[in-house]
């Protein structure tokens, strides 16, 4: 054989690493992203939040996930643990006001002395807890689940195990007569800001 590749080092295997199960968790935000709307693929101003686990069995594990995945795949990875707030505009939709109040207050009452003044920036290190749900969903004709951050908690609601996992999402796009095979795997693809 004529070798071809000049860099060639024996590596042991590794395995690959689940996404945090579906329950609520502590966590910290590690970085805030603001994405104006732009009339194309961003129609409404986002706040992007990335979060990992700050406590517990999967501590750090989103970060983990991401180094592992750049590793494996190249910088085209996303990063599992972002949450997108939308913050309302005048006579927007109650749904939409309710979502960004509520997050926004679990962050105020896991950060003595903090309150939301319109500087997204300010959120950054701030913790808060994370309600994760399972998501099924069809990607490129296949079947994949994975978990998603799905709203905010307290920290001690989440200390004091008061709260439940979201709903399921499924995005299943079901044929007659098939059966789902199911893989942890995420369509969403986002460029993480460090």
């Amino acid at each position: 054989m004529n070798p071809s590749y000049s860099g060639f080092q024996a590596k042991e295997r590794k395995g690959f690493l689940d996404v945090p199960p579906a329950g609520c968790y502590e966590a910290e935000i590690l970085n805030v992203r603001f994405v104006p709307a732009d009339g194309g693929k961003h129609q409404r101003d986002t706040i992007e939040l990335f979060l990992d686990i700050s406590d517990g069995e999967y501590k750090g594990r989103y970060m983990e996930l991401w180094n592992d995945q750049k590793e494996r795949f190249g910088d085209s990875v996303s990063y599992k643990g972002m949450f997108r707030l939308t913050p309302p505009v005048e006579n927007d939709e109650p749904w939409r006001v309710k979502a960004f109040e509520e997050n926004l207050w679990c962050v105020q009452e896991s950060n003595d002395g903090y309150s939301w003044d319109w500087d997204e920036k300010k959120l950054k290190g701030k913790k808060v807890g994370i309600n994760v749900r399972n998501h099924y969903y069809t990607y490129n004709g296949k079947d994949r689940a994975t978990t998603e951050i799905c709203r905010f908690e307290t920290i001690a609601d989440v200390k004091a195990g008061k709260c439940k996992p979201g709903k399921d999402r499924n995005n299943i796009q079901k044929e007659i007569g098939t059966e789902p095979a199911f893989t942890d795997v995420s369509a969403t693809n986002v460029d993480v800001p460090w």
